[in-house]
């Protein structure tokens, strides 16, 4: 298994237009990826382990570091608890690591006391590849391989 690091931070928000003009201007990041997908998605649902997911997303670079904003349509936001909340609830939902090898590292992560939320999923034919898990506290992880199709940390 080899870490390459934390990839991103992916922030869920109610208003996308308005998180990416603030974390523009504060971070000093501009857009470089946009993301979609409508119910249904079952290839979206599988990584993330949701059912009838829709969001619309941005991928932010600058400062040497990107983050990813989120506004999910569906499924609606439930849960109290950091363990039972979903990744579509509002606030710092996961913490994206890159590494070579998404199942490998899933594997891993149950090993030392984490849990799987979706099933590794590859994103396209480049080599990426994604899968959300939690660690034994309940964070959600996103597990992610760029390929030669993703922004990646080098």
């Amino acid at each position: 298994m080899t870490v390459r690091g934390i990839h991103h931070v992916g922030l869920v928000v109610d208003d996308l237009d308005a998180a990416i003009t603030f974390y523009g201007a504060l971070l000093d990041m501009v857009e470089i990826e946009r993301d979609h997908w409508r119910a249904p998605a079952p290839e979206f649902d599988a990584a993330i382990g949701l059912v009838g997911s829709s969001a619309d997303g941005v991928m932010l670079k600058g400062s040497n570091s990107f983050l990813e904003l989120w506004q999910y349509k569906a499924p609606a936001q439930a849960g109290d608890d950091p363990a039972e909340r979903g990744a579509h609830e509002r606030g710092l939902r996961h913490l994206a690591i890159q590494v070579d090898d998404v199942r490998e590292t899933l594997d891993q992560i149950v090993e030392l006391g984490g849990s799987r939320m979706g099933e590794p999923v590859d994103i396209d034919s480049h080599g990426a590849a994604a899968v959300y898990c939690r660690d034994p506290f309940g964070t959600i992880l996103e597990l992610m391989s760029v390929g030669t199709s993703l922004a990646g940390l080098t």
